[in-house]
Formats: structure tokens, C-alpha cells, sequence
């Protein structure tokens, strides 16, 4: 089941030379694990020592300053340790999941998870297993935060080749290094299960359910359109009979608070109108579910399309 996971670890036992090492994994959202677990999976059932290490991360408002420091340490349940106890472990590797480290204006990760800290500080070997899949969108790769990888395991043979040549122009050769073994993001869709909330269940009852998706992108280029094609999509997708599930990319609230404050308002009262139309609003770190339940998507480019397209279930790009 955890196809790409397993071929990852079959890397990295070939690359230290056997499963006699140590590896932590730090993510820092929830929704973003499911491009660790599989890996997480197969390192355990190899015999690898693994520990999961949520770390804390700064959100962020307007201007680049500092809202408050979160964790999700507490939703990720029994497999969760505390980051205090990593050098007591003292790992080999440290797979790492973020790249933008302190250029990024939503989220920032405290300077001590920085890939060359870590580093400095464990002497461990980094593995990067991106939480996107980007696409052709070579920018994720050339962020800080690969600058010092060792290891990066990227979605196909297409990003491992953009991802080389780019570092290559910046003096940096990966050759050897990045393999394009596919996203454990895809390990994730095998496990899907129609799991319906309570709270959900009398909304949804026998219908058919579309999920709506929004990506931070998309929504940055211009919220006004953006949210007038969630509110067409919504509304079409009612006027079918069909129940209806809008998730928000999980750093959306945090993304309007510090890049585009003036639309709070307007982005708050399609909320509050779906919702008074009995649409359910997923918030959660859970996109799994969403997925499990869905019987079509709707959505903006993003990761969650290629994650979908293994449903073989309809979709349809937001228009």
C-alpha cells in the first residue's frame, strides 16, 4: 500500500548502508503530514528507529510581523514526541518537509529548524520530502531551506531534473542526491475510508458530496474572483442537489491576515452565507477525510488535484 514510501526507504537503507540508524521526522502542520507518513510507515516496519517530532512554527500578520507562535503537536496523536528530546536521540537523519524557512510571509519556521542549524547542531544527514507537488513550478525548489539538504525525494523524474539544473545555476550539484520517486502524498489516497463526522451526517444524509477546494495562490492573485468562482461552484453544485464540503487551504485565515487583511470581511461573509445554506466548512488538518467522503472535486490548482486524479472519482478545475 505505501508504494512510494517503501521505494524511499529501500533509498536510504542503500545509501547508509543497512536500517542500523536513527531517523526523526519534523513536520510542523498536520494537514501536511501525509507527505512523511508513508515514509514514517515503512522505516518502522523495516526495523529503522523513527520518531515523530512536531516542531513550533511563528504565523504571521501584516507587514511581516509576528501574530503568535503555534504547534499541532497535540494532532498527531500517540505518534507525537517532544522536539526537546532530540538531541537525545541524536539522529542520522532528519527528514524535513518545509523549504521556505524565513521567506515566507504566512508561516515562518523558529530559526533553529533552519536545514544548516539543524545540521550544525545534530549532525545529521536532512531529507526532504516536500509537502507540495508542485509541478513543473521550479520557484519551491530554489527556496533556503533545500540550500543544505543531503537528500530530496520529489514527486517524478521531471521535478528532479528541475530542481538539479536550478541548483546547479546557484552552484550547488544534487546529482546523485534528489530522486523523482513519486509523492508519499499518494501513499495517503490508498487509505481512504468513508468516514462521516456526526455532525456532518445530517447535512450530507444520502446525497452525493462535492468537495471545493481553494489554493493560497490562486486566492492571492485576486480573493475577489477568487471567492466569487468558490460562491458560483457552491451554489451550481446546491442548485444539482448535491451536499457540499468547502475546505479552505489550512493557512488561508493566517495567509489573509498578513497579506491581504482587506478582504477579511468579504471572505467572512461567504463563510457565514454558505454555512446559513447548509454547507459544511471544513477547517481541519484532516484533508483525508474531506477526500475519504468526496464523490466529485472541484478545485484550484494545487497538490490536492493529482492526489484526487488516484480516486479516478470526477473533478474539475475552479472556473
Amino acid at each position: 500500500m505505501n508504494e512510494i514510501g517503501r521505494r524511499i526507504v529501500d533509498k536510504l537503507i542503500e545509501l547508509h548502508g543497512g536500517t542500523g540508524f536513527t531517523m526523526a521526522f519534523l513536520p510542523y502542520k498536520r494537514s501536511m503530514w501525509n507527505s512523511m507518513e508513508s515514509v514514517f510507515e515503512e522505516c518502522k516496519a523495516s526495523g529503522i528507529e523513527v520518531h515523530c517530532m512536531p516542531i513550533p512554527y511563528y504565523r504571521m500578520k501584516e507587514n511581516k510581523q509576528i501574530d503568535y507562535i503555534d504547534s499541532d503537536f497535540d494532532l498527531f496523536g500517540q505518534i507525537a514526541e517532544p522536539i526537546e528530546n532530540l538531541a537525545d536521540i541524536k539522529p542520522d537523519y532528519i527528514a524535513i518537509h518545509y523549504q521556505y524557512e524565513d521567506h515566507n510571509k504566512v508561516t515562518n519556521m523558529l530559526p533553529e529548524y533552519f536545514t544548516k542549524a539543524l545540521k550544525d547542531r545534530y549532525h545529521a544527514k536532512i531529507v526532504y520530502l516536500p509537502y507540495g507537488i508542485y509541478g513543473t513550478n521550479k520557484v519551491f525548489s530554489l527556496q533556503p531551506g533545500c540550500r543544505h539538504i543531503d537528500y530530496g525525494f520529489l514527486e517524478d523524474k521531471t521535478a528532479e531534473e528541475i530542481f538539479i539544473a536550478g541548483w546547479l545555476t546557484r552552484g550547488v550539484d544534487f546529482t546523485g542526491r534528489v530522486f523523482g520517486f513519486g509523492s508519499p502524498k499518494l501513499d495517503a489516497m490508498q487509505k481512504l475510508t468513508r468516514d462521516i463526522p456526526e455532525e456532518w451526517s445530517d447535512i450530507i444524509g444520502d446525497r452525493s458530496v462535492t468537495l471545493v477546494c481553494n489554493s493560497l495562490g490562486t486566492f492571492l492573485t485576486d480573493p475577489s474572483k477568487a471567492i466569487e468562482r468558490y460562491e458560483t461552484s457552491v451554489i451550481r453544485e446546491l442548485y444539482l442537489g448535491h451536499a457540499v464540503i468547502f475546505r479552505p487551504h489550512p493557512l488561508l485565515r493566517t495567509t489573509i491576515k498578513s497579506m491581504r487583511p482587506d478582504t477579511a470581511e468579504r471572505y467572512e461573509g461567504f463563510l457565514e452565507t454558505i454555512q446559513l445554506n447548509n454547507v459544511i466548512v471544513d477547517e481541519s488538518e484532516n484533508l483525508e477525510r474531506a477526500l475519504g467522503i468526496a464523490d466529485k472535486l472541484i478545485s484550484d490548482p494545487s497538490s490536492v488535484i493529482p492526489m484526487w486524479k488516484v480516486t479516478g472519482r470526477p473533478w474539475e478545475v475552479l472556473g
